[in-house]
């Protein structure tokens, strides 16, 4: 008889258990954090999975409880000892972060291979994102296509485009546009961002299809509406292309793509807005709401901007990044003397300053530019006496010169201070994206740079380890397949001169170099910074900016959730150039540093140094390099003695007031001096047009 009484027992106590489960479920989607952690924690505690799985996901969360990413991975562990998919992958993003767990990419597969085996298309992703996105051996681009396919065929989103990028630059797979394309507009019918901007690119560039600037122009609206932070730029280039017929024929596809396809676009959004969920007994499991952010192509459309750089962390899951680090506090005023030359902040008393703006690798562009402005002689050394330079970052990438122009700048360095004058080199999002190994934009001939006759032997050497490595670990883990790498994908990723660059920025010359230097100056009343300061960062001294910039790019571990990959951070701020009307945000800075001028670079812009928000603001960034147009613009900011002035291809033009007049007259000062068609031309052209309807 004591059989069936344990029995009966037991049932009750499942019965009771269900009950006591429900009941935190309801309190949780009425936001009664304390109610469901009481009800969850002593069935968690005993074991069962489903109250484990949320438990966790509470601490992660910081719901009801003090966020402890330790404590929700001792939980999420519990749930996935037992087969919880979501408990899984959440695991795998933990590690794969290395929040609340010590970062093991290892770690992070396994858990990720064994919710993707039991079909979570995001774990799939997530897995393929590793293997893409893996340091040394790990870096897999088979198994990334592999694992980006299952998720894509699945109906993944973020794997379709991530597919449709690997087709598109022939990463892992042969170069295939049509391919590409396929899998960029179905992620683009689910209102994936990056795919809707990346199909505008493919028709803008005419790669794989018919080249049509109306369904570029198209496609680059509903991506900026879909908050692809390259599409707004890049508009530009359709937009000064286009009639105005054009342009509203194109706005009227876009609306048609919109109305067929409104309920992606609504499922979109609310994945997205909708928080996370926990897990309902019988029904599916909802966990963390994540948002893969994939690579972007290398295609930049005639050499604007590159999106950020995607970092692991982000790429996997969004959701369980750890909180932002407050902004520390404002100690003394930067106003105060000190520090070294290398690290100063702030310069007083300065009578002349050169401003340049990106110059991407073209030495002779650059040269050039710095020859008019009387920077250097015919032997390229310094002749500017106590002038300073300011290049605002961006020397390096797409351009076969990035390493002869550092050279250049080093003995600049040198040359300058001993005249009394000083050269500053400004950190840019291309300078960082070397350093930490985002090299998308490095081109051939800048890893040609550094090739010597040793590199084919040391590219050898580098395969046969990698070979090695791959054997070990697949050996180590046992059930994870892998696969290696055709040796030609291999060798093409890591082409001759591929690992000197690499040993130069990172502990080599260049890396040391680099991090040596400063993010923004002030020099007497003006601000100098590659994307400008953004409000969240007004509060930050200039000391501090600096600090936490060389901080991060010389301890890399720390990048996560930093400044130096922060979209708002002044590598990546895209507000001073083309964002919402942002005179209060560009008045606070300007009070902040009691300054009257903020100059900035980043932005490709008017192909002239431009003046923006009332000449509060002063773009630079003029479009240097040859690579867009086979021609460049050689333009440059002179401040002397507290009077502005653009240098145009060697001739000096007053900068223009705050009304439409006088930008017309600079323009067309501006344009007279460039070979015909100026680039400057379809800019007047609608300002005239502007003008007359007064």
């Amino acid at each position: 008889m004591r059989l069936p009484h344990l029995a009966m027992i037991l049932a009750l106590h499942g019965v009771l258990a269900a009950a006591d489960f429900e009941v935190g479920r309801l309190a949780y989607a009425k936001g009664d954090y304390a109610t469901a952690l009481k009800e969850w924690q002593p069935l968690a505690e005993a074991g069962a999975p489903l109250a484990s799985y949320n438990l966790g996901l509470m601490y992660a969360k910081g719901q009801g409880v003090k966020q402890d990413y330790g404590e929700s991975a001792k939980w999420y562990l519990k749930a996935a000892a037992k087969g919880v998919p979501e408990a899984e992958y959440n695991l795998g993003v933990l590690y794969s972060t290395g929040s609340g767990v010590p970062k093991d990419y290892s770690e992070a597969a396994k858990w990720f291979q064994k919710a993707a085996e039991k079909g979570d298309v995001n774990a799939a992703n997530s897995l393929a994102v590793l293997y893409d996105a893996g340091e040394g051996s790990f870096k897999n681009f088979a198994e990334a296509e592999k694992w980006y396919r299952k998720a894509a065929e699945n109906g993944n989103a973020n794997a379709q485009f991530n597919l449709g990028v690997m087709y598109d630059i022939g990463q892992g797979v042969k170069s295939d546009y049509a391919e590409a394309e396929k899998w960029y507009r179905k992620a683009a019918d689910q209102w994936n961002e990056g795919a809707l901007c990346n199909l505008a690119i493919l028709y803008y560039n005419g790669d794989g299809v018919k080249r049509d600037l109306v369904q570029s122009h198209a496609f680059y609206l509903l991506a900026q509406e879909a908050g692809d932070p390259r599409a707004t730029n890049l508009m530009e280039l359709t937009t000064e292309k286009l009639t105005k017929k054009q342009i509203e024929k194109a706005q009227e596809m876009a609306t048609q793509f919109k109305e067929a396809h409104k309920q992606q676009i609504l499922a979109a959004k609310n994945r997205v807005q909708k928080p996370p969920s926990v897990s309902d007994a019988g029904s599916e499991f909802a966990g963390l709401t994540a948002k893969p952010v994939a690579p972007t192509t290398v295609k930049t459309a005639e050499g604007a901007n590159p999106a950020p750089p995607p970092t692991r962390s982000v790429k996997v899951a969004e959701e369980v990044n750890p909180a932002p680090v407050p902004a520390p506090a404002v100690t003394s005023s930067d106003k105060v003397a000190g520090g070294t030359p290398e690290n100063q902040s702030v310069w007083t008393g300065v009578e002349r300053v050169v401003a340049v703006g990106d110059v991407h690798g073209d030495y002779k562009q650059f040269v050039a530019v710095l020859r008019s402005a009387n920077l250097l002689d015919d032997q390229d050394n310094w002749t500017g006496g106590k002038a300073h330079l300011v290049q605002t970052g961006d020397v390096v990438d797409e351009g076969p010169d990035s390493r002869r122009i550092m050279d250049l700048l080093i003995r600049l360095d040198s040359q300058a201070a001993a005249a009394g004058g000083h050269v500053h080199c400004l950190i840019g999002n291309h300078e960082a994206m070397d350093i930490y190994g985002d090299l998308r934009f490095v081109s051939p001939a800048g890893f040609a740079e550094y090739r010597d006759a040793n590199s084919e032997k040391k590219r050898e050497r580098y395969h046969q380890q990698y070979l090695k490595d791959r054997e070990a670990y697949a050996k180590s883990k046992g059930s994870l397949v892998v696969e290696e790498m055709p040796r030609e994908d291999w060798m093409k990723q890591h082409p001759p001169g591929f690992f000197e660059q690499r040993e130069a920025f990172t502990d080599g010359v260049y890396g040391k170099w680099i991090r040596s230097h400063n993010t923004v100056v002030q020099i007497d009343d003006i601000l100098f910074s590659h994307a400008g300061i953004s409000p969240k960062y007004s509060s930050y001294s200039l000391d501090q900016i600096n600090r936490m910039v060389r901080d991060e790019l010389s301890n890399q571990q720390s990048l996560q959730g930093g400044i130096v990959t922060d979209l708002q951070g002044p590598l990546w701020y895209t507000g001073l150039a083309h964002g919402a009307d942002v005179n209060p945000a560009v008045d606070q800075v300007l009070q902040r540093f009691q300054v009257a001028h903020e100059v900035v670079a980043h932005v490709d812009g008017a192909a002239a140094v431009m003046p923006v928000y009332g000449g509060k603001v002063i773009m630079i960034d003029v479009g240097l390099s040859r690579l867009r147009d086979n021609v460049g613009t050689q333009a440059c900011l002179i401040v002397d003695h507290h009077k502005l002035y653009a240098l145009h291809r060697g001739s000096r033009l007053e900068l223009p007031k705050d009304d439409r007049a006088d930008m017309l007259r600079y323009l067309k000062q501006a344009a007279a001096l460039d070979p015909e068609p100026s680039p400057l031309a379809y800019r007047i052209q609608k300002l005239e047009e502007t003008l007359a309807s007064k």
